[in-house]
């Protein structure tokens, strides 16, 4: 308990230290272009969430990487039990798999352009990039299951639906969950930057370039400070349920 307590007074004297970093650099500055006042952010930010049509970005930007996170775990675990089953369908998929984590961002995004809308490329290029994640993520945690349990359940019945579900996801529960946690704050920086370059309508990322082409660094801020307390939250559910499962 007291070292619990300790660990967080650090914690929020880490956040207090940026908000003094914060204020000295502003006043140092004195323009709002270069750096903008807490002040003038957080005004900005209780008026973006005053507004009907904030929610709607959210809706738009998150709601969209959590279908996408769903989407590519279901995806990826199924690469995953192929791949345990058949290694020369792992030895297949790997290159692939490879090739959409080294992929230069920009020029995917100017690739897509060409053939898909401007909404639809965050999707797109988020998944890529998310799928491996987690397909490496779900294939390590079921490698490493203990060969005895798998033996073992091998002499009960043939590995099934059933089994994945009430034997083998509880027992990598822990690994899993922590996946998630990395493809989801990876899949939001790629996600808003990409909605950024693309200029896709109704999102973060384009709010940031709206906010940066009339030089209205309050509301970066103000939109960075939500984005900062989105991954929070999430942090926050998946460190709980990690807990949990402990």
């Amino acid at each position: 308990m007291k070292k619990r307590f300790k660990f967080d007074i650090f914690k929020y004297f880490g956040i207090f230290a940026i908000f003094i970093a914060w204020l000295l650099i502003s006043m140092k500055a004195n323009n709002e272009v270069v750096m903008p006042s807490i002040r003038s952010t957080f005004s900005q930010l209780f008026n973006l969430l005053s507004l009907s049509s904030t929610y709607l970005v959210l809706l738009n930007s998150v709601g969209g990487l959590i279908l996408i996170v769903i989407g590519s775990f279901l995806v990826a675990l199924i690469l995953a039990l192929i791949s345990l089953k058949f290694e020369s369908f792992k030895n297949f998929i790997t290159p692939t798999l490879s090739l959409f984590k080294i992929l230069p961002v920009p020029a995917v995004i100017i690739l897509l352009l060409v053939q898909y809308s401007q909404s639809s490329i965050p999707y797109i290029l988020t998944t890529m990039v998310v799928i491996p994640i987690v397909y490496e993520g779900i294939y390590g945690n079921l490698f490493s299951i203990d060969q005895d349990i798998k033996d073992e359940i091998k002499m009960i019945t043939k590995p099934n639906l059933k089994v994945l579900i009430n034997v083998y996801l509880p027992i990598i529960k822990i690994g899993i969950l922590t996946t998630l946690l990395q493809s989801f704050g990876m899949g939001l920086k790629v996600k808003v930057m990409t909605e950024f370059i693309a200029n896709s309508p109704k999102t973060i990322g384009y709010q940031l370039g709206y906010a940066r082409s009339i030089l209205a660094m309050d509301q970066v801020f103000a939109w960075t400070i939500i984005l900062v307390v989105i991954v929070i939250i999430i942090d926050s559910i998946l460190g709980y349920l990690l807990s949990q499962s402990k």
